[in-house]
């Protein structure tokens, strides 16, 4: 009896539960799909090092406190091993699929989706499939699905944020320029790009010197802080990627038992992120957390800046039209 090819999918970043089960929901589908052609096997980078061998400079991914420039050779190892097919698949954040196809920071734009409906149609959509087309000719890895990271961004702090004019005295702690970064310019405010702002384990606010931080409710339930100002200005999206050199050795039977797999992986993974949110909220008060809703009129205010930056942003991508698709699948 022949034993199943194994496929190895990296668990690169925190918090690893997410990605955890992503993994497994995907592996389950595919099983179900396709039986036990394919196994895939759910490494952390410990995982893998003991396993196979050591990916020269992925550690840096794991080291605390972070630096950015060493955070960034941890990023560029990681897509090497998936160039190289040293591993097979990874799930990454669409900041850093960004790093080889540059219209994914679209999808990071504030207030650009009106709801879960809006990321669905459009992920799932025209927009979502030629953003993962594209990505595999520009680059060596294809994406095959889209999901979230905690959901919602909000703003995490160690003192109390109630409202915009508040928020634009402090200096963000942003992952990147067109998340919130431009939008608090526009505002009067001061943002610092740190990677230590995706990060699971320590404080961001305080290795990086900041205020306040932009994050998710999951991701801020690891840090010190006590406040959230609940923002809700974009969904925090990650891709789930495969390697081009070992997704051209599959069948395409196979090819297509992924996109499967991967439709159905990222929609229950978006659903859970959803309910993680509503659980938190129910909780925060328990926990000693104090979450403030930004009012309607600092929303329309902030929105409005927003859609400043989106022209300001396009400087990053290619496809200049990209947003304005994006907005045709509202409903209204």
């Amino acid at each position: 009896m022949n034993q199943p090819r194994k496929i190895r999918w990296l668990i690169a970043h925190y918090p690893q539960e997410l990605f955890f089960r992503t993994a497994r929901a995907f592996a389950k589908e595919l099983n179900n799909l396709i039986g036990d052609e394919l196994e895939i096997e759910i490494l952390t980078y410990d995982d893998y090092k003991k396993k196979y061998d050591e990916i020269a400079g992925l550690e840096k991914l794991q080291n605390f406190p972070p630096s950015n420039e060493s955070f960034m050779e941890g990023v560029d190892s990681f897509w090497n091993a998936l160039f190289d097919s040293d591993i097979e698949m990874s799930q990454i954040q669409i900041f850093r699929v960004a790093d080889l196809h540059k219209d994914f920071l679209a999808l990071d734009l504030p207030f650009l989706f009106e709801d879960h409906d809006h990321v669905q149609r459009v992920v799932e959509g025209p927009v979502g499939q030629q953003l993962c087309a594209k990505l595999g000719e520009k680059s060596g890895v294809t994406g095959l699905a889209f999901t979230y990271s905690g959901g919602y961004r909000v703003v995490g702090s160690h003192q109390p944020i109630s409202t915009l004019d508040e928020l634009a005295k402090l200096t963000i702690a942003v992952a990147n320029p067109c998340s919130l970064g431009t939008t608090l310019e526009n505002l009067g405010g001061k943002y610092m790009v740190s990677y230590a702002a995706t990060w699971f384990k320590n404080d961001p606010m305080v290795e990086a010197g900041c205020g306040a931080i932009e994050t998710t409710y999951l991701r801020f339930n690891s840090v010190n802080g006590k406040y959230v100002y609940k923002t809700n200005h974009s969904m925090f999206l990650t891709t789930v990627v495969v390697s081009n050199k070992f997704w051209n050795t599959l069948t395409e039977k196979q090819q297509e038992a992924f996109r499967q797999a991967g439709l159905v992986a990222s929609r229950q993974e978006r659903q859970w992120s959803i309910q993680d949110g509503e659980r938190f909220e129910a909780e925060a008060e328990q926990k000693g957390i104090t979450i403030t809703e930004m009012t309607a009129e600092d929303t329309e205010k902030l929105k409005h800046k927003a859609q400043k930056s989106w022209v300001q942003s396009q400087k990053y991508w290619e496809d200049k039209d990209l947003v304005k698709e994006i907005v045709k699948q509202r409903l209204h």
